[in-house]
C-alpha cells in the first residue's frame, strides 16, 4: 500500500496536466511510496487520451458529466489506498522534495489534521504561505508577491486555513470531516474543509519546505459560482471566523506598535501595504498624528505647571 495517494481533479486543459504529471514523476522521490489518481471530471477535450498514455502509472476516475471540484476529490478519495491524500490542482508544477516535505512535518506533528505548502507565481515569488482571515473575516492568501526567501513566509507554523491547490491529510481525518463540501462550487471548499478540520481538535500547518509552481486561475470556471459560494461560507462560518491577519504582520515584524503615555504611533512596513491618501487618509492620518503629539506635550507641560502651582493652559478652541 503506498505512503501517498496523490489525487489530481481535472477538466479540459489537458497540457497542464500533462505538464504536472510529468513533473510529477520527474522529481517526486521514490523514498516516499505513491500512487497518482487523476479524476477526469467529463473533460471535452484530448484529456482522456492523453492520460491513457499514462497506462498503469495512473489511475483515472471518470465523470460523465461535470461535478466540480469538491465531488471530484472526494471521488478521487474513495479510490486511494494511501495513508495521506494530496490534493493537487493540475495548474500545479512541483519542485524536488515537496512530497517528502510533507509527509516529513506530519509525521512529527501528532496533532496536524491538514498541511499545505509554499506556492510560487512562474516568476518566483509568493502565491500562497498560508491563508490569514482579514478584519472584514474574509479569508486571503498571505504575503501575496513576497520575494520566496522573505523571512515571514519561511516560518512553519500552526494557521486556520490553507490552500486546497496542494494540501497532505491523513486518510482517517478525511473520513472524518465527511471529505469536501459539495454545496462549495469552485470556491472556499478548501477554506471549510480547513475549519472543519480544526473543529475537530487537529491542527492546519504550513509547510514552508514543500515548494510548487501554481498558475492559479486557470482552471475552466474557476470563478463561475464565486458568489456562491462566498455566501455559503458567510452563513456557514461568519459568527464564528476569528480575524488573524494582524497576529502574523506583528509577529513578523511588519507592523510595529509604539505605546506612549496618550498616543500610540504604528509602523507599517512598505513590504506590507501603504496608506491611501487619495481621499485625504494619508492627510489626516499625519494631521491626527501631529496633534496627538501636541497634546501629549501640552498634557505633560499642564502637569509640570500645575506642580509648580502655576495654572494650566488649555489647548485652541477647546473648551
Amino acid at each position: 500500500m503506498p505512503r501517498c495517494s496523490i489525487i489530481i481533479p481535472v477538466y479540459n486543459k489537458a497540457h497542464l496536466t500533462r505538464q504536472c504529471l510529468d513533473r510529477l514523476f520527474a522529481v517526486t522521490s521514490p523514498s516516499t511510496s505513491f500512487e497518482v489518481v487523476v479524476v477526469d471530471d467529463a473533460s471535452r477535450d484530448a484529456t482522456p487520451q492523453m492520460l491513457a498514455g499514462y497506462g498503469d502509472r495512473v489511475r483515472v476516475v471518470t465523470h460523465a458529466q461535470n461535478k466540480a471540484f469538491a465531488t471530484s476529490c472526494n471521488d478521487g478519495a474513495l479510490y486511494a489506498t494511501g495513508d495521506y491524500l494530496v490534493f493537487l490542482n493540475n495548474d500545479t508544477i512541483p519542485y524536488v522534495g515537496w512530497l517528502d516535505a510533507l509527509v516529513r512535518y506530519a509525521e512529527v506533528r501528532p496533532k496536524v489534521g491538514l498541511v499545505g505548502n509554499k506556492l510560487l507565481f512562474p516568476d518566483g515569488t509568493i502565491q500562497h504561505a498560508g491563508m490569514a482571515f482579514g478584519q472584514d473575516r474574509q479569508p486571503r492568501h498571505i504575503y501575496v508577491n513576497f520575494p520566496a526567501d522573505h523571512p515571514a513566509v519561511n516560518k512553519a507554523r500552526r494557521m486556520q486555513a490553507v490552500t486546497g491547490a496542494c494540501n497532505l491529510i491523513p486518510r482517517e481525518v478525511f473520513a472524518a470531516t465527511g471529505g469536501f463540501d459539495p454545496g462549495f462550487i469552485n470556491g472556499y471548499e478548501d477554506v471549510d474543509l480547513c475549519l472543519r478540520v480544526g473543529g475537530l481538535g487537529y491542527e492546519v500547518h504550513y509547510c514552508p519546505e514543500s515548494v510548487l509552481i501554481h498558475l492559479e486561475g486557470v482552471s475552466e470556471g474557476r470563478f463561475k459560482f464565486e458568489a456562491h459560494s462566498a455566501r455559503l461560507f458567510r452563513e456557514r462560518w461568519w459568527a464564528s471566523i476569528r480575524p488573524d491577519d494582524l497576529n502574523y504582520f506583528l509577529d513578523d515584524g511588519l507592523i510595529r506598535i509604539n505605546y506612549f503615555p496618550n498616543y500610540v504611533e504604528f509602523y507599517v512596513s512598505p513590504e506590507l501595504g501603504f496608506v491611501v491618501g487619495k481621499d485625504g487618509f494619508a492627510d489626516a492620518e499625519r494631521v491626527l498624528c501631529q496633534r496627538a503629539k501636541q497634546v501629549y506635550e501640552l498634557v505633560r507641560e499642564n502637569v509640570t505647571m500645575r506642580a509648580s502651582g502655576i495654572p494650566g493652559r488649555l489647548p485652541a478652541g477647546a473648551t
